[in-house]
């Protein structure tokens, strides 16, 4: 399954969604690719260096020379493969590239484990679309801070019309801002994946500032990231649409964006989805 995930607007939490999907996913392999046009930041927060990395990759798919992801990718730890993006501007020539001829590459990584891409800030200006439009599933991260709400409908219908028809759009909400999952669901009209609490100990494990402790995964953002990536993984070759997602946090069903009906929310029962780690 190839998943992106970006922002409209400032930086929410996109770079640490990425990482906790591919640390929680249920099948091990998952491999993150760091496309930000902007560069990388997992190399920074994790002591590695790019090495052959996001630019080889571009370099390597343009020539028709690509091998397996894997080659491409490092350990972070945490169970995280990540094919590391080099700094700005470096990044963006890379993603460029990538966008033009690596296309097929990751589709064909994604048939046999997740590719989880943070394509950064979708604008209009960013080289990322074609493998945002090339993907199964684009998760745009947004606060749920009247701003944030605000960003993500003022840019709604741009966005849908440059993501195209294939992938299902969804919104994952972060932080303990005022506007709910219901807001965004009747404001924006686009259906609501689940929303990521604010976990100031998880997010420092998922961004490499502290050690993955005994019991890390029960945390908010881990546990948030594992219910996500179970129902994406559950998923993974059929249609999202009429799609609820088992999650304790205000969810909406997943439907296609252009459906006329607004997904109507579904309310917490208070236990715990059966199973989670």
């Amino acid at each position: 399954m190839l998943v992106a995930v970006g922002s409209v607007r400032y930086s929410p939490g996109v770079t640490t969604l990425v990482t906790a999907l591919a640390a929680r996913w249920p099948v091990a392999g998952a491999v993150v690719v760091e496309a930000d046009p902007a560069g990388g930041d997992l190399g920074t927060r994790f002591g590695r260096r790019p090495g052959a990395g996001l630019s080889t990759l571009a370099a390597e798919a343009s020539l028709g020379r690509a091998r397996e992801i894997s080659a491409y990718a490092q350990d972070l730890g945490l169970g995280v493969a990540a094919v590391l993006a080099p700094p700005d501007p470096e990044a963006r020539q890379a993603v460029d590239v990538l966008a033009l001829t690596g296309v097929s590459v990751l589709r064909a990584a994604a048939a046999g484990r997740a590719v989880v891409v943070d394509v950064g800030q979708l604008g209009p200006a960013t080289p990322a679309w074609p493998l945002v439009r090339a993907a199964d599933v684009v998760l745009v991260v947004t606060t749920t801070e009247p701003e944030g709400l605000d960003a993500v409908r003022v840019r709604r219908e741009r966005l849908l019309t440059t993501v195209g028809v294939r992938p299902h759009v969804a919104l994952v909400l972060t932080g303990s801002g005022p506007c709910t999952a219901e807001d965004f669901a009747r404001t924006v009209r686009l259906p609501v994946a689940g929303t990521l609490p604010w976990d100031h100990r998880g997010a420092a494990v998922l961004a490499g500032r502290a050690p993955a402790r005994w019991g890390w995964t029960r945390r908010g953002v881990p546990r948030a990231a594992r219910v996500l990536a179970v129902a994406l993984h559950e998923r993974a070759g059929r249609s999202i649409a009429g799609w609820q997602v088992p999650s304790a946090t205000p969810v909406a069903v997943f439907a296609h964006p252009q459906a006329a009906t607004v997904p109507a929310v579904i309310r917490p029962t208070g236990n715990r989805p059966g199973g989670q780690p």
